[in-house]
């Protein structure tokens, strides 16, 4: 089949076709280079007051015997000789991208990056055509996702090639107030569009995007999350509950590793034989727990973090550890201290019965999808703390799961606020974080796990990190730091095309990478109103005019500060570790009102006291609570 006329238009025309209809010759070529064109502007075109067709991030076209080079202009300067000998002329650096070329066998005209044939001296410089641009950034056989059109030509919708955005992994990056979470959005409701039955996984830490994707959107908020500890690998668990001194932390971690290893033997144990694993004499299955078992350290088994501080406790009680007791009685605080602590409900809760791995695993990787295939996970009310932690372990569950399925399962990871946990400083810590990130961003691709890396701050991020993104959607930034950064990262040629970055206006952005043509200067899509992400802006003005605190507003501002959750009035905290009553069977409740609530954590660690003996009048609720609190609270 004949290309279409539009086509045709853009072949490269023999010596007589040159000057097509239309076309404006804005130039012509003063110096030749590898990579780099210099022209000098035709006196029309500044006479004419023209020269926005040369501007900044304009695409011109150069023919040549047997192609168009495609180049776009990197920078102007006034300078170059005119006809009639005065420097009062201009010229403009042109980047080499490509060249639209005609298959001799195929006859398909086609843009293809690189050029075989280079321009020469003198020769003529035109304007783009519509239908030039057209074929070069709309006419796509491939899936694509339209994000906006052309600042050059307002006609010319812009496309991104979804596979070879996701499977290479993508970046946006831009200054605060420059439309960031906007185009998060964009791109993410222009893939779920046309993929319904996606995998995307969008780490939210501010709330901002509950309300963007309307019903296709599971939101998991801190109060809603389970993701228990048993889930963890030994990395993560060690960064959560060991010390945050070096040298306190690699004594504990020599603890906790025999604890976890036997918590988990224990437990399964306790799942084959029917019995209450807080209940079992640990001197009497001693050697039976050490023996080899196919349970590893890592295995994502269940385990009850009360049978972790009882076998602590345990081997604190063994001769040859009485000598250095301190980091048990550490690590066995900073524990209890967390359990008590609400605002790691998520990570303790459901000990007595935990949920099945299919569960937990389903609902955050949308599995089945459900009409819902975009999970927001709502870092808001989760401790900055525990940040670096989450964000791993769902990292890490999503590589396992994609590599386990064999790429059926291709699943997305969407890192708002990247540089907070993925942070250049390795001294900041976040060291389980950036291992799994940076494993994702060098072998996903192989996986099926893509990456969208979303910063303001290019520059405190992971260099390595940036650097596997092969589309960057740059918005404005008018930190030099983060543009050099950038500019470092971007994978086309055009580097110097990122000087204009600084000027870029509100939902203006510049694509480069595998999954564009060309790197393309875009006006995108607006976003209806309903879908818009929170704006993370106070507006002081509005807000100041009159007194809004209020004594109910303060009441629930300083109850939500003590109880360390949004929800105080609705929360249920974490039960700490408990020994059931004699008789009772574990995971069934002990008293008739059913699930005993803990009394919520209020800065200071929970003290023990004196346990009521279980004849006694332990049906009230205070009483049961001391008796559960005790079991696990007793000083060495």
């Amino acid at each position: 089949m004949s290309p279409p006329n539009s086509l045709k238009q853009a072949t490269a025309p023999s010596a007589g076709t040159r000057r097509w209809q239309g076309q404006i010759e804005v130039g012509q070529i003063l110096t030749v280079a590898s990579s780099e064109v210099v022209i000098s502007l035709n006196k029309t075109i500044i006479r004419d007051n023209k020269l926005h067709l040369a501007q900044i991030g304009t695409i011109l076209k150069i023919l040549t015997s047997d192609s168009i080079v495609v180049a776009m202009v990197s920078s102007l300067e006034i300078g170059a000789t005119d006809d009639d000998g005065l420097n009062d002329g201009c010229m403009a650096k042109l980047n080499i991208l490509g060249e639209i070329t005609t298959n001799p066998t195929t006859r398909e005209t086609k843009f293809f990056r690189g050029v075989r044939t280079y321009p020469v001296l003198n020769e003529a410089v035109y304007t783009m055509s519509p239908s030039d641009l057209q074929l070069i950034f709309a006419r796509e056989r491939s899936e694509c996702i339209d994000i906006g059109r052309l600042q050059q030509d307002g006609s010319i919708v812009a496309k991104v090639r979804t596979d070879d955005m996701l499977s290479k992994h993508f970046a946006i990056i831009g200054s605060t107030g420059s439309g960031k979470s906007c185009t998060v959005a964009l791109v993410l409701q222009a893939i779920l569009r046309s993929n319904p039955a996606g995998h995307i996984v969008l780490f939210d830490p501010h709330n901002e995007y509950s309300k963007s994707f309307g019903d296709l959107a599971e939101v998991i908020t801190g109060e809603t999350l389970d993701l228990p500890i048993w889930m963890f690998d030994f990395v993560e668990t060690v960064e959560l509950l060991t010390s945050e001194i070096e040298e306190h932390a690699r004594e504990e971690e020599e603890i906790l590793h025999d604890a976890i290893l036997k918590a988990k033997r224990l437990f399964e144990r306790a799942m084959q034989r029917g019995e209450i694993t807080s209940q079992v004499k640990l001197d009497d299955i001693e050697h039976e727990l050490q023996r080899a078992s196919h349970i590893s350290l890592d295995s994502p088994v269940p385990y009850r973090i009360r049978d972790v501080v009882k076998l602590i406790h345990h081997d604190m009680g063994k001769l040859e550890n009485n000598s250095n007791l301190q980091p048990y009685k550490r690590l066995k605080r900073r524990i209890e201290m967390l359990i008590a602590d609400p605002r790691y409900a998520f990570i303790f809760r459901n000990q007595a019965k935990p949920q099945a791995l299919e569960s937990i695993m389903g609902r955050i990787f949308r599995l089945p999808v459900n009409g819902k295939p975009i999970s927001i996970l709502d870092f808001s009310s989760i401790p900055s703390e525990t940040l670096n932690v989450v964000v791993s372990v769902v990292s890490r569950l999503a590589f396992e799961l994609a590599s386990w399925s064999e790429r059926q399962i291709p699943i997305l990871l969407v890192c708002e606020e990247a540089h907070r946990y993925i942070p250049r400083d390795p001294k900041l810590g976040f060291h389980a974080t950036r291992r799994i990130i940076s494993r994702i961003a060098k072998e996903g691709r192989k996986y099926g796990v893509s990456l969208g890396i979303i910063s303001q701050r290019p520059s405190e991020l992971e260099p390595s990190t940036l650097s596997q993104c092969s589309t960057i959607f740059s918005m404005r930034l008018t930190n030099e730091v983060d543009q050099n950064f950038v500019r470092a990262a971007v994978p086309d040629g055009a580097t110097e095309l990122l000087t204009f970055l600084p000027s870029l206006g509100t939902a203006e952005a510049m694509v480069f990478g595998e999954a564009v043509n060309l790197p393309m200067r875009v006006l995108l899509n607006n976003l209806p109103e309903e879908y818009r992400p929170h704006s993370s802006s106070a507006s002081f003005s509005q807000l100041w005019r009159r007194d809004t605190s209020t004594p109910e507003l303060m009441a629930k501002v300083y109850g939500s500060w003590k109880s360390r959750s949004r929800n105080p009035e609705h929360h249920q905290t974490a039960p700490v570790p408990t020994q059931p009553a004699p008789g009772q069977v574990q995971g069934q409740p002990h008293h008739s009102q059913g699930h005993i609530p803990v009394a919520q954590h209020q800065g200071a660690p929970v003290r023990p006291t004196t346990p009521a003996h279980p004849n006694s009048k332990a049906q009230a609720l205070s009483d049961v609570r001391n008796l559960l609190n005790a079991a696990f609270h007793r000083d060495s």
